[in-house]
């Protein structure tokens, strides 16, 4: 079996900074380092973080070592500017920042060649639950029953991405997961809920949080008349019927003791209706003409249905390094491949795009901010992509655009809903 190496860019993240004899915390200070992973002939991997100079002087050095019997445990050699125990304390963020650069479309893509690598990787990388996907061949010798198979140049597995490449780990951040698009399952006398993101997500983009973040809930309502005419005469078809509809016997007893009290309005507006039917023109015509009035219409604003979310995002993304101008096309291409629609091997039917779970991350988290709008599943209606935002066209040598801005807009799959709030005494904000 064939061995590999790839390194990933360098973040820069903060570790705890300890007071001369290591005992107390006098601050934090700033590191870069990068993961450098080996797959090795056995077929298993070796995760190594290296430091680099912050002057940008000097070799880069190996700081540590995640421990084979157990991926989650970093073996820390002192070689670097943090002392082992610094490295210690300030393991759960340069673990983080290593999860993010392993999961690179870059580290992915020089690294896994099929499930058996992702597997392996995945377990290295402290990750051992996380899903595997395997493409699908196409071969159309699928038994009845299951689903057409896609193309075989369908893409399935997208990377993860980040934008800026050397981001403070403490940034707020909003995330993006690209999901395998899944349908609800009928349940009862309506539909159940979709399986949750964990394992269905193939990639993932995290970029700052933009200027001009909003949303805005809303339901329709609409005007709706029912005269006395036809109240009446819905009322009596409805007990006619038998039916156990509330208010139905009530509203039929009053609409009989207010005929018996309003006998005379009552004739003329038989009359009118009959009238307004034998010359062919409206009752309040006749009514409005001849007696100046109309029939009450009982106008009323009813709730007609529940609506869907829009979300509009805009991000300007100018590169500093030429890996950075790589990351910026890996990420316009994240979202323009993955709103595309799929074509399965027949070309007979099309398959629907992938969909985006969003959420605002902040200080280095990885739960749904609070203090923030939450998202529902998401499809992304339109991706547009501006090269020249500046007004004139100014490459940098390699070819690569000096700036992009990049507007994309969201649609939830389906509408929020009361009883989705979380219950926790309106501590934060929910959808």
């Amino acid at each position: 079996m064939s061995t590999a190496v790839a390194t990933s860019n360098k973040s820069a993240v903060k570790v705890t900074q300890l007071q001369s004899g290591g005992s107390r915390t006098s601050g934090s200070k700033e590191i870069y380092v990068s993961t450098r992973t080996t797959r090795k002939e056995d077929g298993t991997f070796k995760v190594e973080m290296i430091e680099y100079p912050t002057d940008g002087s000097g070799d880069a050095i190996v700081i540590g070592e995640r421990d084979p019997g157990n991926p989650n445990k970093w073996n820390w050699n002192g070689n670097g500017t943090a002392s082992t125990k610094e490295l210690s304390k300030s393991d759960s963020s340069l673990s983080s920042v290593s999860k993010n650069q392993i999961n690179s479309s870059q580290m992915q893509n020089e690294l896994v060649r099929d499930s058996q690598d992702q597997e392996e990787l995945n377990r290295a990388n402290a990750q051992p639950n996380k899903a595997t996907t395997t493409p699908e061949t196409g071969d159309g010798n699928r038994p009845s029953g299951e689903p057409p198979k896609n193309r075989v140049a369908t893409r399935d597995q997208f990377g993860n991405m980040n934008y800026p490449i050397t981001r403070d780990s403490e940034q707020d951040i909003i995330k993006f997961d690209m999901l395998k698009y899944e349908t609800k399952k009928v349940q009862e006398l309506g539909f159940g809920e979709r399986s949750g993101s964990s394992g269905r997500t193939i990639g993932s983009v995290t970029l700052p949080i933009p200027g001009g973040i909003s949303d805005s809930n809303a339901c329709n309502w609409g005007d709706d008349n029912m005269n006395p005419l036809q109240l009446a005469a819905t009322a009596a078809t409805l007990q006619t019927m038998g039916t156990n509809m509330p208010g139905v016997s009530n509203a039929v007893g009053g609409i009989i003791e207010g005929i018996k009290k309003n006998n005379d309005a009552i004739n003329m507006a038989i009359d009118a209706a009959v009238a307004s039917q034998v010359v062919g023109t409206n009752i309040n015509s006749v009514l409005g003409r001849f007696g100046g009035s109309i029939i009450n219409p009982n106008l009323e604003l009813l709730f007609q249905g529940p609506s869907l979310r829009p979300f509009t995002f805009q991000f300007k993304m100018s590169p500093r390094s030429a890996d950075e101008a790589k990351e910026i096309t890996k990420i316009i291409r994240f979202f323009k491949q993955g709103m595309a629609p799929i074509r399965e091997e027949s070309r007979l039917f099309l398959k629907t795009p992938h969909t985006f779970k969003i959420k605002y991350v902040q200080m280095g988290g990885d739960d749904e901010s609070p203090f923030l709008n939450k998202f529902k599943e998401c499809a992304l209606l339109s991706c547009s992509v501006q090269y020249t935002p500046e007004g004139n066209y100014a490459p940098y040598e390699d070819g690569a655009m000096s700036s992009y801005q990049m507007s994309l807009q969201f649609k939830e799959l389906e509408p929020v809903y009361n009883d989705e709030y979380d219950n926790d005494n309106d501590a934060s904000i929910g959808f």
